[in-house]
């Protein structure tokens, strides 16, 4: 049995908060897209995630959520912009 100052971060009450979402897949399965699509959307469009210190990815559904908000706006302003 381990002691239980020797608490392994994997098991920590963030992965069981509401909203949060650790790990490409889960992040994936949000968003509904593949892992290639969520890197380029990180690199090239500022997909809200961020890098744990064990490496795992991390990020919530409330700033998915905006994001892909605030990109819809972006992108319906652009596109009335070039119809006048």
């Amino acid at each position: 049995m381990r002691p239980a100052y020797q608490h392994d971060i994997r098991y920590s009450q963030r992965n069981r908060e509401p909203g949060v979402l650790i790990g490409v897949r889960s992040i994936c399965r949000y968003v509904q897209i593949g892992p290639q699509t969520f890197y380029k959307l990180h690199t090239e469009h500022d997909f809200p995630a961020t890098r744990l210190p064990d490496g795992r990815w991390c990020t919530s559904r409330n700033l998915i959520d905006e994001w892909i908000i605030r990109r819809w706006k972006e992108q319906k302003t652009a596109s009335h912009h070039d119809e006048n």
